[in-house]
């Protein structure tokens, strides 16, 4: 499970295509790709670097010496400049191409040609370097990596996702017989279903009602890692709606009694516990960076603004629950329900509107979390007097928690993965694929419009999608400074 992983975006990927098929005379073409590596270090996780694409690099003909249906001679001279930016912006070379006649693996002058480029590279750079190898075959991705240390050893990738309204997993090896546990799995999603599933690192951010049946479901659908992360301690009042957890974890760090809980479970799934609230430390956030996927089940507003900006930094999957619910008295003093809903909201690089756009995170309720978060106090004290007295708007949300509704919001999130992967779900016109409300009162599923904002940075310009932190994680400086890849 320590290969390597390799992230393209939707647009990158098609880009490329039209590229490299597009030959006028049917002859390989090639690219450059450049990535930038996510490796931080994480203590008791087994290493698996995350190359995420950044920029391409057409080959043009100043670039090749002579080409064909079969072979592809490279201008090295033209390498010299590449070098100098990948040392300069703290990116690693990647090197494309196609297989016209349709061979279905790196051939003995792909060989070549990538020892040729890894020794210039390493000539320039150092031997730290990395060279990222994809080729196309039959608009199918292959995938390798080769480093400056040892560059005759190729190792293969662990994946290579394309994110763009889905989740597409290539050049994956699918294993010869499936394991028990997951047969009905592959009956109904297919063979290679599982060994996507298997070849992927999610994370889990926060272990509560939606948190932990979340964490526990994934574990049980063949994830291959899984981290947890929550700085809380379990309390007894959290026992009617939280999955995993028995009367001896009370009063334990959530991430920590929930990961044991899995590997007791004998899955084969590597499960590793960040005991810490996010954006408190960065070892939280490090773990975040390598990972595929993350699922947002936090009722902090600060945290979830983290995570809507780490998605775009990183270039992952986000998936987001939130609950919400209101209780009131009827004519005879009793309270009834009146509402209650679980919202399923998942985003992609370039794909959904983000929280922001959404209304999830919004800069007053960023406020008034920090405010009451300085001032506990303040919680006992009415709406009016807030604003009057301490310029603090809105409301906390009546959401009680019901085990039924957080588990079906958790399962509902769950779902949602499996069908980025494999695309089950047939949505009505009006559901929006990153907003699903389930109302559990009125049993309705619909989808709210998000305000979307032409000037958002996030979803809308796009300004931080996949940009360089500098210095500090997130460029954040609360959030400490980036360290080095290990």
């Amino acid at each position: 499970m320590n290969n390597p992983r390799i992230t393209l975006l939707g647009s990158q990927e098609e880009d490329l295509k039209d590229w490299l098929t597009g030959h006028p005379h049917g002859h390989e073409r090639g690219a450059i790709i450049l990535f930038r590596r996510f490796s931080r270090p994480i203590k008791d996780l087994p290493k698996s670097d995350r190359f995420v694409a950044v920029d391409i690099i057409k080959m043009t003909e100043e670039w090749i010496i002579e080409s064909s249906k079969t072979h592809m001679k490279i201008n090295m001279r033209q390498f010299p400049e590449i070098y100098y930016r990948c040392e300069n912006e703290n990116l690693e070379l990647g090197f494309v191409h196609n297989h016209p006649d349709g061979f279905v693996d790196f051939s003995s002058r792909d060989d070549t040609n990538e020892k040729n480029i890894l020794y210039g590279l390493s000539g320039c750079n150092g031997e730290g370097s990395y060279l990222v190898s994809l080729v196309l075959v039959d608009r199918q991705w292959i995938g390798r990596v080769r480093h400056g240390q040892q560059p005759s050893q190729a190792k293969k990738v662990r994946h290579i996702g394309i994110l763009s309204d889905k989740v597409d997993l290539q050049g994956i090896k699918t294993p010869n017989q499936t394991s028990k546990n997951l047969k009905r799995q592959e009956a109904a999603f297919g063979k290679p279903f599982n060994a996507k599933l298997q070849s992927l690192r999610v994370a889990v951010v926060g272990l509560g009602g939606t948190g932990s049946p979340v964490a526990t479901l994934l574990a049980r659908t063949g994830i291959g890692e899984l981290i947890l992360i929550d700085g809380d301690e379990l309390d007894k009042t959290n026992m009617n709606r939280v999955r995993g957890y028995v009367n001896k974890d009370i009063s334990s760090n959530k991430a920590e009694a929930l990961s044991s809980f899995i590997e007791d479970l004998g899955l084969e799934v590597t499960v590793k516990a960040i005991p810490e609230y996010l954006g408190e430390t960065g070892k939280a956030i490090d773990a975040l960076s390598s990972a595929d996927i993350i699922f947002g089940c936090t009722d902090s507003v600060q945290s979830r603004d983290y995570l809507n900006q780490a998605m775009y930094y990183y270039g992952q999957v986000y998936i987001d629950s939130g609950m919400s619910g209101n209780v009131e008295d009827d004519s005879n003093g009793i309270p009834r329900l009146r509402t209650q809903k679980g919202r399923v909201s998942c985003i992609l690089p370039e794909s959904g509107a983000c929280l922001r756009c959404q209304n999830v995170v919004n800069n007053q309720k960023l406020y008034r979390e920090q405010k009451l978060k300085e001032n506990p106090e303040l919680r006992e004290l009415d709406s009016e007097t807030l604003a009057k007295d301490y310029y603090i708007f809105g409301s906390d949300v009546q959401s009680p928690g019901i085990g039924p509704f957080t588990s079906a919001t958790a399962n509902n999130a769950v779902a949602t993965l499996m069908n980025l992967i494999s695309q089950f779900r047939k949505l009505p016109s009006d559901l929006r694929q990153d907003n699903i409300w389930i109302d559990f009162v009125h049993m309705d599923i619909h989808s709210n419009k998000p305000r979307i904002d032409s000037e958002c940075i996030y979803c809308q310009e796009g300004t931080i999608l996949l940009k360089d932190e500098g210095k500090n994680r997130l460029e954040t400086p609360q959030l400490g400074k980036v360290p080095s890849n290990v």
